[in-house]
């Protein structure tokens, strides 16, 4: 017990330093990974291995993706549909990252569909999402906006307080760039939607507050900055994300904050506050350095070359500016081969998707098969109806739980071998056909009909004692009395004979079958077409 409380642990304590210190992360799940290949559990070895993914992913590390790959065939091998959507969510959010917003659609599809047939509203708003930012990466922001609006009502209703804010985030920033992209290319802006994302900014903002969470609330703070700053507030936007450094900064979570300085020292920018800029975007130039793989370093040695040429520091803006060349130009080059990466690892996601739907296929046809094997075992193939192996099984089953009843009968067709002679054996085979139809239409729920051999048929009715046992067997004997046999050959008329019986407790298969077989026969001596019972 206390191994699996120190393993429960163990997850517990890489959860929380997944977001602020992913390397960390990375590296104690790489061990944990090493532990749970020991006990061999699917589930458990998918859940880390997506965990790992999201992390390498964080750092912008490519090899992210081989991290979702081996998550998914152990989320395949476990039948777990929940990790499933979590690792085909983390490939779609994966895959914006890298820039390949065709492929990360389509895992969010994937994820979609499959996640509609779980009863879990929370993971779904999760995954609509990232469907949103996909739009709004595809400059589809109509489409996002209404997704996002589906998402925080999914919240809502499942109060979800978490998922609320940030799905008001993920709205609020959709609506300010929307604007930007509006403005800048001429089409029409409503300021009003800038003031609509600042309110949703701030709802965000105070439920994340509400349940302490740091690094969402680092998120949303940038998040309103920038509404704020294209409504043309500077000054409240760089009192909001001042007011929020002093009470987050220090929790760890780096790239965040160097997000946040990065924007402060715009805002200064705009404000005229030159050298705080400077002073500021110069810091943050070094801790990016240090971070080593920054990912908007491009943005923040242009904003910094800028501030210096206002400044009046033309030297320094030059050769700043010149770095900011090579860094985009090694950027490219980075990015081609992470694309590079990128494509070997969805070719070998497309082979396991591949390998995966064969497998399920195989798996269904063999299915399929077993379940063809098991109709022919117990099945009659002329008259559809259940064989004697069937009759068997089904009786010593009802005899365990339902003794004193089930009411047992016997049914032979009369004359049958005079409808063989007369008619021929192809319209004696139609008579046992439609004896076939006539049970099934006649009988109730629960009952069974089964040919047990040649023109002999059996009937097992539960929940039908003394008068009511008689009154369905002559139910049936009228039907098949008045059946139109004419339809089948001119002149033929069919008529059977039934003996039944009840079951006991101390009876086995044979004596009960004794006992309707003796009931038949006196049926027959009786002038046939009528019913004895034992």
């Amino acid at each position: 017990m206390s191994s699996e409380i120190d393993w429960t642990n163990s997850i517990t304590q890489v959860d929380a330093l997944i977001d602020s210190q992913p390397l960390a992360a990375s590296e104690r799940l790489l061990v944990l990974i090493t532990r749970a290949k020991l006990i061999n559990d699917a589930a458990v070895l998918g859940d880390l291995y997506c965990k790992l993914g999201n992390c390498r992913s964080t750092l912008h590390d490519p090899n992210g993706i081989r991290d979702f790959e081996a998550a998914l065939a152990y989320a395949e091998e476990s039948g777990d549909l929940h990790l499933k959507v979590n690792v085909l969510h983390s490939l779609a959010r994966s895959f914006i990252t890298f820039g390949d917003a065709n492929t990360a659609l389509q895992y969010c599809e994937m994820a979609i569909e499959l996640g509609r047939s779980l009863d879990d509203k929370c993971m779904f708003a999760q995954v609509l999402m990232t469907l949103g930012l996909i739009f709004v990466v595809t400059q589809q922001f109509e489409r996002s906006l209404t997704i996002y609006a589906e998402a925080a009502t999914l919240c809502r209703m499942n109060a979800d307080q978490i998922g609320l804010a940030r799905a008001l985030n993920n709205w609020s920033d959709a609506l300010t760039i929307f604007y930007e992209f509006s403005r800048d290319n001429g089409f029409g802006h409503d300021v009003a939607s800038l003031d609509e994302a600042i309110s949703y900014g701030r709802h965000a903002l105070a439920l994340a507050e509400e349940y302490k969470l740091f690094r969402l609330q680092l998120l949303i703070i940038e998040t309103l900055a920038h509404a704020m700053e294209v409504r043309g507030m500077f000054a409240v936007a760089l009192e909001e994300l001042e007011l929020g450094m002093s009470k987050l900064g220090g929790h760890g979570f780096i790239k965040e904050e160097l997000d946040i300085q990065v924007r402060l020292g715009a805002l200064e920018l705009q404000l005229n506050q030159f050298n705080p800029a400077i002073a500021r975007l110069s810091k943050a130039y070094e801790l990016a350095r240090q971070l080593g793989n920054y990912p908007h370093l491009a943005d923040l040695l242009r904003t910094l070359s800028t501030a210096h040429e206002v400044a009046g520091n033309f030297a320094t803006a030059l050769t700043i500016h010149k770095e900011f060349h090579l860094v985009t130009l090694k950027s490219r080059d980075q990015r081609a081969q992470i694309s590079a990466q990128i494509f070997a690892a969805k070719l070998d996601l497309d082979k396991l998707q591949r390998e995966s739907e064969t497998h399920k296929s195989r798996v269904n046809q063999l299915e399929n098969y077993n379940r063809s094997l098991n109709v022919q075992v117990r099945e009659d193939s002329l008259t559809g109806l259940p064989n004697r192996r069937a009759l068997d099984e089904h009786l010593e089953i009802l005899a365990v739980t339902h003794i004193g009843i089930i009411t047992f009968a016997l049914i032979d067709i009369d004359y049958f071998k005079h409808v063989n002679d007369t008619f021929s054996h192809l319209i004696g085979d139609e008579v046992l056909r439609h004896f076939g139809k006539l049970f099934r239409t006649c009988l109730r729920s629960g009952d069974m009909a089964a040919r047990i051999g040649g023109e002999e048929f059996a009937l097992v009715l539960d929940r039908a004692r003394g008068s009511r046992s008689i009154d369905v067997c002559e139910r049936l004997r009228k039907a098949i009395q008045s059946y139109d046999w004419n339809a089948l050959a001119p002149n033929l008329h069919v008529t059977a004979s039934f003996g039944l019986t009840h079951v006991h407790a101390s009876d086995d298969l044979k004596s009960m079958m004794t006992r309707a077989d003796g009931a038949l026969y006196r049926a027959k001596q009786n002038g046939r077409n009528r019913i004895e019972k034992a």
